[in-house]
């Protein structure tokens, strides 16, 4: 396998792990992160090796011709010392300059722990925060306070902010305050993430559909008052594709497929033993491309890994078909396991219910997508590059 691979080649944006401590414990949370806070930041944590961490991403900037992010990911990556950071970025300092090549940071952090070292070296390199947020709560076992007072700090001191709420019961009843919260502070754009209440309490089918419609119908209304100045990208398109295929009677493929996330090819992810996957969400599903150590050799099964991100779910395909809110989904998570069915129930019946939301609202659901139409018009850059990486600021 040389550089001049198609696997790579495109390669835009990569997650590293650096450790699975976490020093909450989350019930939500899909990853099993073992809680540390009996332990100083940065002791017991089984962290990376900043060294071998800056060795990977070098081999993978080589093997791209796109501009790259590269994004830090745990458990919680602010567990790892200043010091583990400082001899990272001193490492990638040498090669970006070297290589001319450039890189953009970003960190996946619940960010309950802001270290006041570190904010010179994050400022210095321009590292965007992706905050792991539980919403306009007061629960002092995931330090809610603390998580809400650490991201104001971060705006006021002008680091930009983007945001991934929980989709727990308690985050979606608060998701309007949460909304204003964001506005209110300059975080323009967050998500409501359906895979974090996947975790150790499999909370997913515990949530009344009703309540998570409810919830991205007034967030969308929210965001339309709030002229965009926050907003959830993915709920905001829903309402684009009820106008454009209910409201309007636009055309629309009209089989499910699955989404073309482009996993393994723009986006890659590398776990704390060094092995290289194509998403960090089912990583037992796909299995890894290939071990960090052995790149650039050793792929010769890599796109057989990859092309199970996008390959036909029966399941999916068969139970989208005729489903109510298909012209505002119309696509699949391909690797999203359907053992567990009671999951995929009450996420597919919120869609449902979402959709019956719109109709029973026609006007404001034009309403809504009218002037987010209007706004991407007016305002075409003004998008995230991707969830949980760097947005642009506007």
């Amino acid at each position: 396998m040389t550089s001049e691979s198609p696997i790579f080649r495109d390669l835009r944006g990569v997650t590293f792990q650096l450790t699975t401590a976490c020093n909450l414990s989350c019930d939500y949370c899909f990853q099993d992160a073992c809680n540390v806070c009996v332990s100083p930041p940065g002791q017991g944590t089984g962290m990376v090796d900043p060294v071998k961490t800056a060795e990977t991403l070098i081999k993978l900037l080589d093997f791209s011709a796109e501009d790259m992010g590269m994004v830090f990911s745990g458990g919680e990556p602010l567990l790892a010392p200043v010091d583990w950071y400082e001899t990272f970025f001193a490492l990638m300092d040498r090669y970006l300059e070297r290589s001319g090549k450039t890189l953009e940071y970003s960190i996946q952090t619940n960010i309950s722990i802001l270290n006041p070292a570190i904010i010179p070296l994050f400022k210095k390199h321009d590292v965007h925060f992706s905050v792991h947020y539980d919403g306009e709560l007061d629960d002092p076992k995931i330090s809610s306070k603390r998580r809400r007072d650490n991201i104001v700090t971060l705006r006021e001191m002008g680091f930009p902010v983007s945001a991934l709420v929980v989709g727990t019961v308690e985050s979606l009843k608060a998701l309007p305050s949460t909304v204003e919260f964001f506005a209110k502070h300059g975080v323009r754009f967050y998500r409501v993430n359906c895979v974090s209440s996947q975790g150790r309490g499999h909370q997913v089918a515990q949530i009344p559909p009703k309540l998570r419609a409810e919830a991205e119908f007034e967030a969308a209304f929210l965001a339309s008052q709030f002229d965009f100045a926050t907003r959830d990208n993915v709920g905001l398109n829903k309402f684009l594709f009820y106008y454009n295929h209910v409201l309007c009677g636009g055309a629309q493929n009209p089989s499910p497929r699955p989404q073309k996330c482009m996993a393994g090819l723009w986006s890659a992810y590398v776990d704390v033993d060094g092995l290289v996957f194509p998403c960090s969400f089912f990583t037992g599903v796909t299995g890894p491309i290939a071990k960090a150590e052995d790149l650039p050799s050793a792929m010769d099964g890599a796109m057989k890994v990859i092309e199970l991100c996008e390959a036909p779910n029966a399941y999916y395909e068969e139970k989208c078909k005729g489903c109510e809110a298909f012209p505002i989904c119309g696509e699949y998570c391909a690797l999203q396991p359907v053992t567990d069915t009671d999951v995929m129930e009450s996420f597919c019946n919120a869609q449902v219910t979402l959709r019956r939301l719109m109709d029973e609202n026609r006007q404001i659901a034009e309403l809504i997508a009218k002037r987010f139409l209007a706004h991407r018009k007016a305002y075409p850059d003004d998008v995230p590059k991707s969830c949980g990486t760097r947005a642009r600021q506007m």
